[in-house]
């Protein structure tokens, strides 16, 4: 009975749309549509009929809320991937602030275009001519659309070369260090992972078209004061977030966010606080106070996830801040969880080499003591 409610309620929204745009058309140039759209009534209104059951497919899962308003108005929001979580949310998509402007400019061209075709007093010369000219419009627009998508496209690949390439390079750099006479040593570490974070940072950038995007990646110790507990501790962070006390304070495992991750480690692989302010005001992120954040507005953590030397758990997290409300939504949910798996790929690089140092007999008091951060 749901199921069938939701189908009516898209049907008969999406057929007020078209009658609405009907209404506006007859308002502006006269009954020419109307009457010409008399003998295909039938089809005016399977047209909504039809779109409903393209899209019902994958959106009958979906609440209604999801559909109509979208998680963009929820404070909090946890995600197990982006692609069903985008499908969830395509029917509001639509309907963002920011694409109201290109909406409305469409929506305004095609109602100029049928003004020119159905308006008897122009003549043929005028009618072309402005058909003309809002086609080229019309694609141009479209075209720069386009060329905007592709460059993105573009300057994203180059970041996952990057990535890709530091990850490897560093990597086999350690492990030669390791094998060999060369001493290698923690500071190697840091560096590698400050190296990996910045380029992570790139590649967020790019796809969330911020400029704005900083991390934070925070990774499992033991709990100094109560024994058999976890912390979680910054170990490296990018510039943007140098001398911000609450990502100093260690995180316990066993409250708050990381809790919920080692909990719900099925159900949710980002969870993202779109409005960070909003959230300390009503405790539901109570990690930092307001004055504390700096410039923070939304952010989003996903675990960090690998083999621990005896089982597969939560190594660390990585925290993504934005200095934009609601500055991390559906599309980019997936591109978090790869940034996330390379991170705990380089996280456990890291681990590993420094326990062969321990191994071989490192005794130096200054490495010894960066040694206990991991």
């Amino acid at each position: 009975m749901a199921k069938i409610t939701k189908f009516l309620i898209l049907y008969f929204v999406q057929a007020a749309c078209l009658w609405i745009g009907l209404e506006t058309s007859t308002y502006l140039q006269g009954d020419a549509l109307k009457i010409f759209l008399q003998d295909y009534w039938l089809v005016f209104y399977a047209v909504p009929l039809l779109t409903t059951m393209f899209i019902f497919k994958e959106v009958q899962d979906a609440p209604l809320s999801a559909l109509v308003r979208g998680p963009e108005q929820q404070c909090l929001a946890a995600y197990a991937e982006g692609q069903s979580a985008w499908r969830y949310n395509q029917f509001a998509f639509f309907f963002r602030r920011r694409w109201s402007l290109y909406l409305l400019i469409a929506f305004i061209l095609v109602f100029l275009s049928l003004h020119v075709v159905f308006f008897p007093d122009l003549s043929s010369a005028v009618k072309n001519a402005l058909i003309l000219a809002l086609a080229f419009l019309f694609l141009g627009v479209n075209f720069f659309a386009l060329r905007r998508r592709t460059l993105q496209l573009l300057a994203m690949q180059e970041s996952l070369h990057q990535l890709a390439h530091q990850l490897r390079n560093e990597h086999s750099q350690l492990l030669q260090r390791l094998a060999g006479k060369e001493k290698a040593s923690p500071e190697d570490c840091l560096g590698h992972l400050t190296e990996i974070l910045a380029l992570a940072q790139g590649y967020l950038r790019i796809i969330t078209r911020e400029k704005g995007v900083e991390l934070v990646v925070r990774i499992a110790l033991p709990h100094q004061q109560e024994q058999g507990n976890i912390i979680y501790q910054t170990l490296v962070r990018t510039n943007g977030l140098q001398g911000n006390e609450w990502v100093d304070r260690a995180v316990p495992a066993n409250k708050g966010i990381p809790r919920y991750l080692i909990e719900e480690r099925e159900a949710c692989n980002v969870l993202v606080y779109r409005d960070i302010k909003k959230a300390i005001r009503e405790q539901i992120f109570t990690e930092a106070e307001d004055e504390s954040l700096q410039g923070v507005k939304s952010l989003a953590i996903a675990p960090l996830r690998a083999w621990d030397g005896k089982k597969k758990s939560m190594i660390g997290m990585v925290y993504l801040a934005s200095g934009r409300t609601k500055g991390f939504c559906e599309e980019h949910i997936d591109g978090i969880r790869f940034i996330a798996d390379m991170l705990s790929d380089a996280v456990a690089s890291s681990i590993t080499v420094n326990h062969m140092l321990i191994m071989k007999g490192n005794k130096n008091a200054r490495r010894r003591q960066l040694l206990e951060k991991y």
